[in-house]
């Protein structure tokens, strides 16, 4: 909870993240409170933290992943970090030139 930030790595799998993902960001839902709050016409939990870290997600794409794949996850990840009282930074492959990931960590 002290840090600023907080960098998730996957393999995509059949279209998703890992199962191991998966679990690791389930694992995240006791640092709110399990009491419910409306937000902007929604049904979130309640903070128990007053300071979150910012999310950011790295993959690494199969040879069937596709755009509309990497579309998906992140609208899954950004509703997550929603709920999660954070924000999702970016999302981005490993194909990427390692500075522009670099960047994108350091800039946040």
């Amino acid at each position: 909870m002290n840090a600023d930030f907080v960098l998730f790595a996957s393999p995509i799998i059949m279209g998703f993240t890992s199962a191991l993902l998966k679990k690791s960001i389930d694992k995240l839902i006791p640092l709110l409170y399990p009491n419910f709050d409306f937000s902007n016409s929604e049904v979130h939990h309640v903070s128990r933290y007053v300071k979150y870290p910012k999310m950011g997600i790295l993959f690494e794409k199969s040879n069937d992943t596709d755009e509309k794949d990497l579309e998906i996850i992140k609208g899954i990840y950004t509703r997550n970090a929603l709920n999660l009282k954070t924000s999702l930074s970016f999302t981005l492959i490993t194909q990427n030139p390692i500075k522009e990931i670099v960047h994108e960590i350091n800039s946040i």
